[in-house]
């Protein structure tokens, strides 16, 4: 046989090995998808028999979270309070809570990440005609905080406006971290809650639990709680601080999970848990 036929009888047998290959593999894929989307209803059909009905429209994705050592940062607290405050000077030695003034206020800063920030009358104004969540968002983003609007609600005085937002750390929710901002009319008053800036030191390739385990587990820790709740009305993953108080932070991956009687954290690697504190 002359050789440029069998070169291409050749080819022809890869080619057709590597179609079977993808194939094989694309059927394989599709069995995964179908195992875990079935486990997902599975799950959901648990929850509806103990009388907990999953509002949202499917049960999320694997969050694909790992669990972070973050060095926290204390070196950004002075920008944030000169970004704020303007020219600020620092007062006292105090290494466990870093205090800084200006003429616009002051600015107090713990070794946990939270902080409060108070603007005299008229240091920080926002248009009339602006919006409060599109005010403060740019305020935010000024000091390096990515966030989500939680909650907008009226304060205790006429005219207060208080909004709160969480932090996003890499673009996932950092739910320990919150910030409040007070308005009063078109001035801010206050700012405070806790921040988190660092650089990722470690991380963890422990495994997590695949969400319809969460809600598996949801299920058993609100009934050996003695908790009550007919709704599931939110999913999200995320993470929470678990040892804030030193330098070196520890994220661990969460599923925070929204009923109506209520939020939940549960860890999502070792199942435990938790009402929030919200």
């Amino acid at each position: 046989m002359e050789w440029s036929k069998l070169k291409n009888i050749i080819l022809l047998l890869l080619v057709s090995v590597n179609a079977f290959l993808l194939i094989l593999v694309g059927v394989q894929e599709s069995r995964a998808a179908r195992y875990e989307e079935d486990t997902r209803q599975a799950a959901v059909r648990v929850l509806e028999q103990s009388g907990i009905t999953f509002g949202p429209e499917r049960v999320p994705q694997e969050a694909g979270l790992s669990p972070l050592t973050v060095t926290r940062d204390r070196e950004s607290e002075a920008i944030v309070a000169q970004t704020l405050l303007g020219d600020v000077s620092r007062e006292g030695e105090n290494d466990v809570r870093h205090r800084y003034s200006s003429v616009q206020g002051t600015a107090e800063f713990s070794m946990n990440g939270t902080f409060s920030v108070r603007f005299q009358p008229g240091a920080w104004v926002k248009e009339h005609e602006r919006p409060y969540e599109d005010a403060s968002q740019s305020c935010l983003e000024r000091i390096d905080f990515q966030g989500t609007l939680i909650s907008s609600e009226s304060g205790e005085r006429p005219g207060q406006t208080v909004l709160t937002y969480y932090q996003n750390w890499e673009g996932t929710p950092l739910f320990s971290c919150q910030v409040t901002l007070l308005w009063q009319d078109d001035t801010l008053l206050r700012m405070e809650g806790q921040r988190l800036s660092g650089t990722v030191t470690s991380s963890s390739e422990e495994e997590t639990l695949s969400a319809a385990t969460v809600l598996v587990r949801f299920l058993a820790g609100v009934t050996e709680g003695g908790f009550v709740c007919s709704r599931i009305d939110e999913m999200n993953a995320g993470y929470l601080i678990v040892s804030g108080t030193t330098r070196p932070v520890e994220l661990t991956p969460v599923w925070r999970i929204t009923t109506d009687s209520g939020a939940y954290y549960v860890d999502a690697i070792t199942g435990e848990l938790s009402p929030t504190e919200d």
